[in-house]
């Protein structure tokens, strides 16, 4: 796979969005997500099966309990 770098970051957020980063901005653009498109790649490994999402009834409920028993 490609590396996004900086001058790539540079010449999209120009062309999609008319947006100009500096070149420290472009370099931590790119080297994020980098880091997002490494990290998606594993997610398989992870084996989300039976997790909630963030705000799923379970997770609240769970919240609400937790809350409860520290206050």
């Amino acid at each position: 796979m490609a590396k996004l770098n900086a001058e790539t970051v540079k010449a999209l957020a120009l062309e999609l969005f008319d947006y100009e980063f500096t070149d420290e901005a472009a370099g931590s653009v790119a080297h994020i997500v980098g880091a997002v498109a490494n990290r998606s790649r594993r997610l398989h490994d992870i084996g989300p099966t039976g997790t909630q999402p963030p705000f799923g009834f379970a997770t609240l409920c769970a919240e609400a309990e937790r809350l409860r028993r520290n206050s």
